[in-house]
C-alpha cells in the first residue's frame, strides 16, 4: 500500500519498555523509515519510468516530423493526375500526419528531473547515513551502560566482602573473649583446688599454722579472681575494639561503595539522558527532513503528472484538429478530383459527337 504524507503526519510510536528509557521504540522507528526508504525508491522508479515514456514519446514526434518532406497544400497545388482515389488519399493522410508541429516544449527536458533524482538520492543517503551515526551512538551508550553496570556489580561485590570480612573479625573477637573466659574459669578451678589442699593441710597442723593457711587461700582466690575479671574486662575491650573496627570498616565500605555506585549510575544516567535527548532530537529532524522530502516529491510527481498529463492532452486537441483537416481536405480533393474527371468525360463526348456529325459530310 503507498504511503501518503499523512500516514508519516500521523504516524506514532509506542514508548520503550524497561526503567530509565525514555524515547520511542527503536525497532519500529526503524521499521518505519524502512517503510518511507520504500516508498521513496518506487516514486523514484515511478518517475523514471514516466521521464522514459515522455522522452520516447518526443523522440518519436520528433522523428516523424523531419521524416515528413511534403504537405498537403503541396499535394493540392496540382493538377491531380488520373490515380485511384484510394492510394492519393492514403498518402495525403500521412503527409498531413507528418506535418504536424512538435510542441515547442519538446526538448531535452529531462536533465532537471535527473538532476532533482539524483539530488533527492543524495539527501536519502544522507539520511540514511545520519541514521546509521545515531544507531552507532546509541550503541555506545548501551555498551557505556553495560560498563557501568558491570563496575556497580564489581562494588557490590566489594561491600558483601566488607561485610564478610567483618563478620569474620566479629567471630574472631567473639572467640578470644570466649576462650580468655575459659582461660579465666580455668585458673579459677585452680585456685579453688589450691585452696581445697591448703585447707586439708590446715586440718592436719596444729592452731597457729590452719590461721596462716586460711589467709593464704584467702588471698590466692583474690588474685585468681582479680586475674579472672582483669581477663574478662581484657577480653570483652578487645571484643568491643574489634567489633567497633569492622562495624567502622563496614560502614566505611558500604558508605564509599554507595558513593561510588550514586556517582557512577549519576553520571551514566546523565551520558544516557544527553545521548538520548540528542538522538531524539536527531530523530526528530530526520524525520522532519524525510517529511518535507517525501511530501515534496510527492509533490513534484503530481506536478510533473499534470505536466504530461496537459503535454498529451494538447497533442490529442492538436492531432485531432488535423484529421479534421484532413477530412475536409480529402472531401474537397475528392470533390475537385470527380468535377476533374466528369470534365474530361465531357470533353470526350463532345469530341465524339463533332466526329459523328463530320463523318457524313465527308462521304459526300
Amino acid at each position: 500500500m503507498a504511503l501518503t504524507p499523512e500516514d508519516v503526519v500521523k504516524k506514532e510510536f509506542t514508548k520503550p519498555k524497561g526503567f530509565g528509557r525514555s524515547g520511542y521504540d527503536e525497532i519500529q522507528v526503524d521499521d518505519f523509515l524502512d517503510e518511507i526508504v520504500v516508498e521513496l525508491r518506487r516514486l523514484n522508479a515511478e518517475n523514471e519510468d514516466l521521464t522514459g515514456k515522455l522522452e520516447d514519446l518526443r523522440r518519436s514526434k520528433g522523428v516523424a516530423g523531419k521524416e515528413g518532406g511534403s504537405t498537403a497544400a503541396d499535394t493540392a497545388s496540382g493538377v491531380p493526375a488520373l490515380t485511384p482515389v484510394k492510394g492519393d488519399a492514403d498518402k495525403a493522410d500521412a503527409d498531413a500526419t507528418a506535418a504536424i508541429p512538435v510542441p515547442a516544449k519538446a526538448g531535452a527536458t529531462g536533465t532537471p528531473d535527473a538532476a532533482a533524482l539524483a539530488k533527492a538520492r543524495e539527501e536519502l543517503a544522507s539520511a540514511e547515513r545520519d541514521l546509521a551515526t545515531a544507531k552507532g551512538e546509541r550503541e555506545k551508550v548501551q555498551r557505556e551502560v553495560a560498563e557501568a553496570k558491570e563496575r556497580l556489580a564489581a562494588l557490590q561485590k566489594q561491600i558483601e566482602q566488607a561485610e564478610a570480612d567483618s563478620t569474620q573479625r566479629t567471630a574472631a573477637a567473639a572467640k578470644r573473649a570466649e576462650e580468655a573466659e575459659a582461660q579465666s574459669e580455668a585458673r579459677v578451678r585452680d585456685a579453688g583446688t589450691a585452696q581445697g589442699g591448703s585447707s586439708v593441710a590446715g586440718v592436719q597442723a596444729p592452731g597457729t599454722a590452719a590461721t596462716a593457711g586460711n589467709d593464704s587461700a584467702a588471698g590466692v582466690i583474690a588474685l585468681a579472681q582479680r586475674l579472672h575479671d582483669e581477663h574478662v574486662r581484657e577480653g570483652e575491650t578487645t571484643r568491643d575494639r574489634l567489633i567497633k573496627e569492622a562495624q567502622e570498616r563496614h560502614d566505611s565500605m558500604v558508605g564509599e561503595g554507595t558513593t561510588t555506585r550514586e556517582k557512577l549510575v549519576q553520571q551514566g544516567q546523565s551520558k544516557h539522558d544527553e545521548l538520548v535527548g540528542t538522538g531524539q532530537k536527531r530523530h526528530d529532524e530526520l524525520m522532519r527532513q524525510a517529511n518535507e522530502r517525501s511530501t515534496g516529491l510527492v509533490k513534484e510527481a503530481e506536478e510533473r503528472k499534470q505536466r504530461i498529463i496537459g503535454q498529451l492532452t494538447t497533442e490529442r486537441e492538436s492531432i485531432s484538429t488535423a484529421i479534421e483537416q484532413l477530412k475536409s481536405f480529402e472531401h474537397e480533393y475528392r470533390s475537385k478530383l470527380k468535377g476533374f474527371i466528369q470534365g474530361q468525360l465531357k470533353d470526350l463526348d463532345g469530341e465524339g459527337v463533332q466526329e459523328k456529325e463530320s463523318a457524313p459530310g465527308g462521304q459526300h
